[in-house]
């Protein structure tokens, strides 16, 4: 069977690294990026099965990118990683497109979770933080 090939974008390099880290143990991850606009170049080069974005980035945010997968790349799964907890947030992300939503805080225990269900097609949120 083939590994889930997966584009990661954030714009605070040890976190990126951090990701990378945590994916690379069960997908391959194709690409990265620090920002939104060179994540989008990066989706469209390598058209992953998935894109894992944080939620705050330079250039374009990941609602931003979110919203233009949703638009001319329906089919990619979006997961955001992101150290905004609020429901109004994390429901604003989830009617831009984005299938998957992981507090950073959580990000260890959730993120190989959250990729597995989005790549289903079934939504997973963080639960919330205490």
């Amino acid at each position: 069977m083939e590994r889930i090939r997966i584009i990661v974008a954030d714009d605070y390099p040890p976190f990126l690294q951090e990701l990378v880290s945590l994916l690379e143990v069960e997908f391959d991850v194709v690409a990265t990026a620090a920002d939104g606009k060179s994540a989008l170049d990066l989706i469209s080069r390598y058209e992953p099965d998935l894109v894992v974005l944080d939620l705050q980035m330079p250039e374009l945010d990941g609602m931003e990118v979110t919203r233009e997968l949703a638009r001319h790349s329906p089919s990619t799964p979006v997961v955001i990683c992101s150290v905004e907890t609020d429901p109004e947030v994390v429901e604003a992300v989830r009617r831009a497109g984005a299938l998957a939503y992981v507090f950073k805080i959580r990000v260890r225990k959730d993120l190989t979770l959250a990729v597995k269900s989005a790549v289903q097609g079934r939504p997973f949120v963080s639960p919330e933080p205490h």
